[in-house]
Order: structure tokens, then sequence, then C-alpha cells
């Protein structure tokens, strides 16, 4: 295990224990209000903090998406979801707001699989794998998967994050294997981090830095190239993500954007035909 920075871990820290440097996925339990973290892993978070104070709101409007979504999805008769990029699971994870859906919990940081399936050992509707969406066929044949995802039935398919952290050609290549994978009226839901046109902010080049030295370099699209890089999937439903949440329009103030100049649409795509 080694720190690129002196204060960021890369994602293939072997054990959740290993307290001597930070760790992307316990940094973002810590943002998330969670307890799977360490002081390390705050004073990174911290330190991120200094540079982009509004990241801990837009890490738990994501996460309240998430929620939200799962539960509108649920109401629409999902009963099988597979959450990739899953991260640590905190107590308002997928599994709190449908705990009688099958979920199949993913994520290549062994940090957060080796939490995430301590936590989940005894429940039967309920595994974390490790894999990477990289090599999603993987993820897609992995036992677990065929054990709990029916695919006679509708899927509900999370990508959290994961858009960021993937270039164009990855995400359509992601893109299309979980279309070819997905039963026909399957719907991935996912919040779309945009920008309106590059920038070069001290804020948005610090965001990029620190993203990088973390091991997971960030790049960020317009709205038309998450929505094309996601094809053959339709648009189903998008919206600004606090109008999503049903928030005032103002919860998002210009000292949020400032700097970093990012705006998050609340996305849900379906698969209409073969």
């Amino acid at each position: 295990m080694s720190a690129t920075n002196g204060f960021f871990t890369t994602p293939e820290a072997d054990l959740f224990l290993d307290t001597a440097v930070p760790n992307t996925a316990r940094i973002f339990n810590y943002l998330l209000g969670g307890t799977a973290n360490f002081e390390t892993d705050r004073q990174a978070a911290d330190k991120l903090l200094q540079t982009i104070p509004s990241l801990q709101k837009w890490v738990r409007l994501r996460r309240a998406f998430i929620q939200e979504a799962a539960q509108t999805l649920h109401n629409q008769g999902f009963t099988q979801f597979l959450d990739l990029g899953a991260g640590i699971p905190t107590e308002n994870h997928l599994h709190a707001s449908i705990p009688t859906a099958r979920i199949i919990y993913c994520d290549a940081n062994p940090v957060a699989v080796s939490y995430g399936q301590s936590l989940f050992a005894e429940f039967i509707n309920i595994d974390y794998i490790h894999g990477s969406v990289k090599q999603v066929e993987q993820i897609l044949h992995a036992p677990a998967v065929r054990r709990l995802i029916a695919l006679k039935e509708k899927v509900a398919i999370g990508l959290n994050a994961l858009p960021l952290f993937l270039t164009e050609a990855q995400n359509h290549q992601l893109a299309a294997a979980l279309f070819n994978w997905a039963p026909i009226a399957s719907q991935i839901f996912v919040v779309f981090q945009t920008h309106a046109a590059p920038t070069a902010t001290e804020q948005h080049q610090r965001l990029l830095e620190f993203s990088a030295a973390a091991g997971l370099p960030i790049q960020l699209y317009t709205l038309d190239q998450h929505v094309n890089m996601m094809a053959p999937w339709k648009v189903n439903h998008l919206h600004p993500l606090t109008r999503f949440l049903g928030l005032p329009d103002d919860f998002i103030t210009d000292a949020d954007r400032a700097g970093v100049g990012v705006e998050f649409y609340a996305a849900f795509l379906i698969k209409e035909t073969a």
C-alpha cells in the first residue's frame, strides 16, 4: 500500500483496519456521516473541504438521490438491484430504503468490500462483491450475481459516481455491456455531475489534483456528453437533482458552485428494446 501525496492512498488498500494512511472509501464514508472511518480519514476529508467547502453537500445530495431513486424504482416493481461503485454502505444506503429487495453491492476498493462483506455476512438477500467496471463482464457473471439477480426480471442498476472516473470510451463500453446483459425494462439510475465548459479556476484544478492523488482521477463532462455516453440506454427521466429531491431552487447557492462550476442531474435511463 502506498500514499501518493502523503494524504491519500490508492484504491488497492488491502484491509479496512489499516489506518496508516487515509482511504478514499473511508473518506467518503465520513463525508456521508458514517462511522466506518478513522482520524486519518477525517483529516483528509477536512483538507478536501478546505478547498471545496460544498463537497459534503454534494456528496450527501448524491446519497439522498440513491435513497429516493431506489424507493421510486421499488414502487415501480423493481425487486433486484445491482449497485456498482457502491463504496462503504452507510446506514442510509439501498438496503435501508428497500430492505426486502435483492441487492448486489460492488466496488473495486477492497476496503469498501471488506466492510460490506462483514456487514452483510448474515443476509440472504444482499451480497457485496469485489470488481472493477472496467472488467464489468466479470461482475455480471460472478456467482453472487447469478444467485441473486434473475434475468427474467427487470433490474435496477446504480452507477453512483462512476461516470466521473471513466473515459468517454469506457463509459460507452460500460453502458453497452450493461445493456446487452440487462432484461428489457431495466433501468439505470445515476447522478450526472456536469460542467458547462472546461474551467481553469484554482478550485477546479485543485479538485482534479486531489482526485488524481487519491488514485481516482475524475473527468467532468457536459450533460449532452453524459447522455450520449449512456447509449443505447434511453433517457426516461432527467431532472436537476434538487428538483428531483423536492428541494428549493436556492438550496444550491452561487457559493456552492463557485470555482468548480458543476451542476447535478438525477437521471433514469431505460432499456426499451433488446
